[in-house]
């Protein structure tokens, strides 16, 4: 339930932040951990773009 609903709040303020989320990347952003998915949510404060976010995808998702 923890898990469902950092998911949930994280992929809102995504949204807010960088604009409209495809499937896909909500896809990728609810398989991530619980610590990965914290590090997310502090990391975008510091987002301005969706570059920003596809960048913390690509150094921080594990394959």
């Amino acid at each position: 339930m923890l898990l469902w609903a950092n998911n949930r709040l994280i992929l809102k303020l995504l949204q807010r932040r960088v604009g409209e989320l495809s499937p896909q990347l909500q896809e990728r952003i609810q398989s991530l951990s619980l610590n990965k998915l914290e590090t997310l949510g502090e990391a975008l404060l510091d987002f301005t773009a969706m570059e920003d976010l596809l960048y913390w995808l690509q150094t921080n998702q594990s394959v």
